[in-house]
């Protein structure tokens, strides 16, 4: 895969990002081109989470108060891969990182070679368009660094257990910071190889500064359980620290934060820990909105590759889960400003969401090649 990148970096419009053609838009997203340009972008994907997950961590966690149902805009997203209405992590994160809908278990691969554009093996992802244009970029999460949510904007691999491919493609992928739970193919001598700083610690992390490259291989089982046994950071903590990072750099940046847990408990079945993973998810998504509204050129998105679990209320005022599969239910766009093209109370496609955000960090049509995807 190495080979592949270098050929889209070297590549003259390295900048494009692989999406359903630009004229594929409806009317469930602004047509109005010249509305709203921000500067840097902050996509937060809460893994799993559908709207009855958040109602029940509402009622159990957050005396009905979560942060990112306090942003103007509120929509709704469909979650298809593919063909089929049904997604998991790997198809649900390319939809989100590539304006891609490919086959799941697929990562930032097209679903047929010939859908792809002349001469572009692979669709390019957000991070990948920001380092085209000389922005930074930063991929955060609390599932493991080779997680099928951030492999799709870190790698390409036709299966989200290609964990040796993912993990190479990363360390050349010349991304900023990728920073979440251990991966068994990287270590101290492969990150300083490729020019990152290799940290697995709050202290570590705490000690980066503006302009370092970093790889955090932090302890899974702590983020999985929201715990400090290891001198782990939180989300919270990741997300403003990822910010103050890549907020330094002069161009703007593209950070994606994933709460992987929320699903990683919804399978389960293990509500307690679900609704743990969805409010610390929630506070990582403050943290962006304070950074946000004192920068005033920062855009913050949220949303979630699918639902887990079939959350549905119990009758006695509470929730319950009815399955440990994913949903085949919308699940929730919120933004943070209303000139950023996404408009309230509508059902919008997946994949339209990382155009609009190309669109909003000032790439213009011609950047957009059309594609033949459903």
């Amino acid at each position: 895969m190495l080979s592949v990148l270098k050929k889209i970096i070297a590549f003259s419009v390295s900048a494009i990002l692989a999406v359903c053609g630009f004229m594929g838009m409806t009317n469930n997203i602004s047509d109005d081109y010249e509305e709203g340009k921000y500067k840097n972008v902050i996509l937060m994907i809460g893994d799993g989470m559908s709207f009855n997950n958040l109602e029940a961590t509402k009622l159990y966690r957050t005396d009905g108060y979560l942060a990112m149902e306090k942003m103007p805009v509120k929509a709704t997203s469909d979650i298809d891969s593919y063909i089929i209405p049904a997604t998991d992590s790997a198809a649900g994160g390319t939809a989100l990182a590539t304006g891609l809908r490919v086959w799941i278990n697929s990562v930032a691969v097209y679903p047929f070679l010939p859908y792809a554009p002349d001469d572009i093996s692979v669709p390019v992802t957000l991070c990948e368009l920001a380092k085209a244009n000389d922005m930074a970029a930063g991929v955060v999460t609390t599932d493991e660094t080779s997680g099928a949510t951030p492999s799709s904007f870190s790698a390409h691999t036709i299966a989200r257990g290609n964990e040796k491919d993912i993990s190479n493609d990363q360390l050349v992928s010349g991304i900023d910071l990728i920073w979440g739970g251990a991966s068994e193919s990287i270590n101290e001598e492969n990150t300083a190889a490729n020019g990152y700083t290799y940290i697995d610690s709050e202290t570590d992390m705490n000690a980066l500064t503006a302009g370092s490259k970093s790889f955090a291989q932090f302890s899974f089982s702590d983020m999985k359980y929201c715990t400090n046994n290891h001198d782990t950071p939180t989300i919270e903590e990741m997300t403003s620290k990822a910010i103050e990072i890549l907020s330094a750099d002069e161009d703007g940046f593209f950070l994606m934060v994933e709460g992987a847990c929320i699903d990683k408990h919804a399978h389960d079945n293990d509500m307690d820990n679900m609704i743990l993973s969805a409010a610390e998810f929630d506070k990582a998504v403050a943290a962006a909105l304070e950074f946000a509204e004192k920068d005033g050129e920062t855009l913050v998105v949220v949303t979630a590759d699918h639902g887990t679990g079939g959350m549905q209320p119990d009758g006695k005022g509470g929730y319950k889960f009815t399955h440990g599969s994913h949903d085949m239910t919308d699940v929730p766009v919120y933004v943070s400003a209303e000139d950023a093209g996404f408009i309230s109370d509508v059902q919008i496609k997946n994949r339209q969401i990382p155009v609009q955000i190309a669109r909003v960090l000032g790439f213009d049509k011609s950047q957009f090649p059309a594609q033949k995807t459903n």
